[in-house]
């Protein structure tokens, strides 16, 4: 069942720019193997949600999902937090939310609700003093400069209550490395990471962006590579994603249309002949209340190993 959310009772259709369901599929075992690598982020998140929930004496985790999809978020975060969980997914596209996965069995999810709306919505579901959890995955290079800060305020803002916690996982960074090299890499990866900046969105920048603003706002920032390492088991994952970055180069620029063709051409023989390794930038932040009176300590990012 899928409710709209208070501000989005009238109006035309919320989505306004889809994600394909089957590309947020194709894409799930990667991004939940990626994830292991942040499992250090994990562990100080269900430490603090402990903490805070024995501090406050709530009952469960008041977890807000932001771009929700098709529920592979929850699917991988529910059992490992570890603690009593209450779900709200939030997504502007109905049809997402209508295929959203059920809560894990194994996990300690005592209801999920599922709230079509924007992330001009996520202000009026975070009203109140439960420990709270907002959390999103592969989000962030799609807002504008307004919409992270609306996030961050929400997460660590002058109105954010101190049981407020943010785990925002997988966010690109710009850096894919693709194994052997082609001259025309380059090319096409400028052409992509302008199309991903298009109409002022923070694209590869974003996670740098809202970490910084989460700084100023006095939360405790930590961050940790999750990046994408595939190989010869990820062939259809690396055919879409190679197809879709030729696709986007050329809408970028028109011009790179017979060098995105060569150049897919090419990474396609060499995925065929088993050659082809891909490694796609990931980071994920962990944003913690910081305690009263103190100033926010931050982690640096560790650094993900090259492919070879």
């Amino acid at each position: 069942m899928v409710r709209r959310s208070a501000g989005s009772q009238d109006g035309d259709p919320l989505v306004t720019r889809p994600v394909p369901a089957d590309w947020l599929e194709q894409r799930r075992r990667a991004d939940h193997v990626a994830r292991e690598k942040a499992s250090g982020l994990l562990e100080d998140l269900t430490r603090r949600l402990r903490d805070l929930l024995a501090e406050h004496d709530d009952d469960a985790v008041s977890v807000i999902d932001v771009g929700a999809g098709t529920g592979s978020n929850q699917a991988w975060l529910a059992p490992r937090l570890a603690v009593p969980q209450r779900w709200t997914l939030l997504d502007h596209d109905a049809e997402l939310l209508d295929v959203a996965s059920q809560a894990p069995a194994d996990s300690e999810v005592e209801e999920t609700t599922r709230v079509l709306g924007t992330l001009e919505d996520l202000p009026g579901l975070t009203e109140g003093q439960e420990v709270r959890l907002v959390t999103c995955s592969a989000l962030l290079d799609l807002l504008t400069l307004a919409e992270a800060e609306t996030l961050a305020d929400v997460i660590a803002g002058p109105q954010a209550s101190a049981r407020v916690t943010a785990l925002l996982s997988l966010s690109v960074t710009g850096a894919v490395e693709i194994h052997p090299a082609h001259e025309h890499d380059a090319t096409i990866s400028a052409a992509f990471d302008a199309h991903q900046r298009r109409d002022h969105l923070l694209g590869p920048d974003a996670v740098g962006i809202l970490a910084d603003l989460l700084r100023q706002r006095r939360a405790e920032v930590h961050l940790s590579a999750t990046d994408w390492t595939l190989g010869e088991d990820d062939a259809a994952l690396i055919t879409r994603y190679l197809s879709d970055r030729a696709d986007v180069a050329v809408e970028s620029d028109p011009t790179l249309s017979d060098i995105a063709a060569n150049w897919l051409a090419t990474r396609r023989q060499q995925l065929r002949r088993g050659e082809l390794q891909v490694s796609v930038g990931h980071m994920d932040l962990l944003a913690l209340p910081a305690a009263s009176g103190e100033p926010a300590p931050t982690a640096e990012p560790s650094s993900a190993a090259p492919i070879g």
